[in-house]
């Protein structure tokens, strides 16, 4: 709720007071809905809860990225996961470029298909040629050319994607263990036909600065893919839910038990009962006798507050008077 300053108020007022405004209009404003569109033929199949997850693993890539290609390079590179986005694989391949420095991999991890588990890596030109020229011994400033990649640039990127991929291997590795591996390199984005048009997939937008070139590197997974990573984090959640609750548990326990075991209780021992009137307890002197509801010989209550907890015999030991457990309640 917007709370209105005193001046708002005066201008709101004056112009209802002159006319200028029209209060059914303003209901009628008021009573407007935000319509939001959706597309029913590609409904959303993740929450943003899951996308969340998705975006903190490759953050953490990033910064994994970040870092081994600065010891590979020499040079300071930087990297930041900046958007995720689901949409349909054609959507994705329609707005890469015609020459491309893509690689394919995939994403291998228990109770995963033999198929839907494809990724795909895609570095933009100028990032690609600044760490070519770096391998090659430059100095990283950038190469403003619009050509292909030869064969010994696309050698070199091959090597450095085979080191890049296992970095996501360690991202993933908060949640449980993923292998992901480098399959081929790719150099024609209308070539990519390993995942289908029609496909849901998510894509993460990463930004990479190396020196004063800036350039954008994009990873693409399947849907179905994500969808078996993120059950197996949901059902490793909840294991790991139990084991702490029940930690916890244990503890609560122990820590009440601490705190009890230093109480002070009354226990007494119980021989036996029996009903009197308030003039019998009046006139009763020494030698009188007491019936008690017990036979001689039966075992004697102890009782601990209000409630008996042990059975058992009394006695004397060391001149004292005690009582022997024969029975826990």
């Amino acid at each position: 709720m917007e709370v209105l300053s005193q001046s708002q108020i005066d201008d709101l007022l004056n112009s209802l007071t002159s006319g200028a405004m029209d209060i059914e209009e303003a209901h009628e404003d008021a009573a407007a809905k935000k319509v939001k569109e959706y597309d029913f033929r590609s409904p959303k199949r993740f929450t943003k809860e899951q996308l969340k997850i998705v975006s903190s693993v490759y953050e953490n890539y990033s910064r994994l990225l970040s870092s081994y290609l600065t010891a590979m390079l020499r040079l300071y590179v930087n990297i930041e996961c900046v958007n995720i986005e689901e949409q349909r694989y054609s959507e994705f391949n329609n707005a890469l470029p015609d020459t491309v420095m893509s690689a394919q991999g995939e994403l291998r991890f228990s109770g995963a298909g033999e198929e839907n588990n494809t990724i795909i890596m895609d570095i933009s030109k100028p990032i690609a040629f600044v760490i070519i020229e770096r391998l090659l011994g430059g100095s990283g400033d950038g190469l403003e050319v619009d050509r292909d990649f030869t064969e010994i640039e696309m050698s070199l990127m091959e090597n450095m994607f085979k080191g890049v991929f296992p970095q996501m291997s360690d991202s993933w590795s908060n949640y449980f263990e993923v292998d992901a591996l480098f399959r081929k390199l790719e150099t024609n984005s209308r070539l990519i036909q390993s995942i289908s048009a029609d496909e849901t997939v998510v894509i993460l937008m990463l930004d990479a600065s190396i020196k004063d070139i800036t350039g954008a590197i994009s990873i693409c997974v399947p849907a179905v893919c994500l969808e078996e990573m993120l059950k197996k984090i949901n059902s490793q959640n909840i294991r790991n839910l139990k084991r702490i609750n029940s930690a916890g548990d244990r503890e609560r326990r122990e820590l009440v038990m601490e705190y009890l075991s230093e109480s002070d209780l009354e226990m007494r021992c119980v021989i036996g009962q029996t009903q009197i009137t308030l003039g019998d307890v009046l006139y009763l002197g020494v030698g009188d006798v007491l019936q008690l509801d017990k036979p001689v010989g039966s075992l004697v209550d102890l009782t601990v507050g209000e409630s008996p907890w042990f059975h058992g015999k009394i006695g004397v030991q060391r001149s004292k008077k005690a009582f022997q457990v024969l029975e826990v309640l």
